[in-house]
């Protein structure tokens, strides 16, 4: 029967989402080997291919676990997350949009409920458990947690239930201010603030491993531009329709900069990627990596000269492993909530496209020295933050 119980979105392809349950298991079997401990999400699934650990569905996991076990919410965008989203991200491409188009547009309620039964859990939200699925004597962390999606709970009929599931946790920590702020609103007055437990990845992952599981395309990647590259990742959803665009201010930034651009996929479409490529100027020196591999990602970061993209985590991973960093687009307001609570005030965030090639000569610009005291001052606190909630481990 397991202790621990290490709950989230990790049935999902999503780099974020990933790393989540790989860290945080890493962290506790280092801080208390004696524990017992199981990784769950919704659903069963298996993504070691991309380098994460297999889940057992929640159900299963609190069936299996001690009635005293602890279930910590291990990071991601988890409070206030509903039912119709979270299930819909495990649903093959070619479904998704019948499920969102019309069961949950004409038939919300109807389909929540199914999804409930298929999950077996009775929660108003899927991450955020009543005593009913927890059981009387568990104790339940939130370990720096996103609490964007409360910003957008404002009926009284589910505001009153998640104040209630929050104010009953035992530890509730939040990756940033708007977090903070947002459970304030619901009648929660003291959540804690922590780096996002991403953040010391690279104290819990040797540069030695990194390379041991990076595959050869990676490793070829890194030695062919061994002078430095650049780093640029966007999601389909912020690129299409803007692929000439984006390929003329990258041609833009690696000529001002002389450097090539590696192109990576965080997740699992690469189509917008491809076609960016295809409209670079002929001289400019690129290449890619569409994969999704956690491992292959996090060192092509590591290596870079810099890194620009729309992913909350590929910015953490360049935190962690002090590369200087752009956060794309002024619409993403988590990238930027988390860079003004953690990142250096100069740090570019927000940027549109015509502003790439200066925001990315202000973040190489930065002092190594002041890049390596950002990711220690972080990795300290967010070890701090662990040794609070594991105060509530039994």
């Amino acid at each position: 029967m397991h202790d621990i119980i290490l709950y989230g979105a990790f049935d999902r392809h999503n780099y974020g989402d990933l790393l989540f349950p790989l860290i945080m298991e890493r962290v506790i079997k280092h801080q208390f080997p004696e524990k017992s401990l199981v990784v769950a999400s919704l659903i069963n699934r298996d993504l070691s291919e991309y380098g994460a650990p297999k889940t057992v569905s929640i159900k299963e996991a609190l069936k299996n676990s001690k009635p005293n076990a602890t279930v910590i919410l291990a990071g991601g965008d988890v409070v206030a997350c509903d039912w119709q989203s979270a299930y819909g991200y495990l649903l093959p491409s070619l479904i998704f949009p019948l499920y969102e188009r019309i069961a949950c547009y004409y038939f919300s309620k109807i389909t929540e409920q199914l999804v409930k039964r298929i999950v077996g859990l009775t929660s108003i939200f899927p991450f955020n458990l009543n005593r009913n699925d927890l059981g009387a004597a568990r104790n339940i962390i939130y370990n720096s947690v996103d609490a964007t999606g409360v910003s957008s709970v404002t009926n009284q009929n589910e505001i009153l239930p998640l104040s209630k599931v929050i104010n009953e946790a035992n530890f509730v920590s939040v990756r940033d201010i708007f977090s903070q702020t947002q459970l304030a609103r619901i009648g929660f007055s003291s959540p804690q603030l922590a780096p996002d437990s991403a953040t010391v990845m690279s104290a819990y992952i040797s540069v030695n491993e990194l390379e041991q599981k990076s595959s050869w395309p990676t490793k070829n990647i890194i030695e062919s531009y061994i002078e430095g590259y650049i780093v640029f990742q966007i999601s389909q959803a912020h690129i299409h329709g803007k692929e000439a665009a984006f390929a003329m201010a990258l041609t833009k930034v690696s000529r001002a900069c002389k450097l090539p651009i590696v192109f990576i996929v965080i997740g699992n479409t690469s189509v917008g990627v491809n076609k960016v490529t295809a409209m670079l100027a002929d001289d400019i020196v690129y290449d890619t990596y569409l994969d999704g591999n956690i491992f292959d990602i996090m060192s092509i970061i590591r290596n870079a000269s810099c890194y620009c993209g729309t992913s909350l985590h590929g910015l953490i991973t360049a935190m962690s492993f002090c590369v200087p960093r752009v956060a794309l687009l002024p619409e993403l307001i988590k990238q930027i909530n988390y860079m003004q609570t953690w990142d250096l005030p100069h740090m570019p965030k927000g940027i549109k496209l015509e502003e790439l090639t200066s925001a990315v000569e202000v973040a190489m610009a930065t002092p190594n020295r002041d890049l390596q005291a950002l990711g220690k001052k972080l990795t300290n606190a967010y070890m701090a933050n662990f040794k609070r909630l594991s105060e509530n481990f039994k």
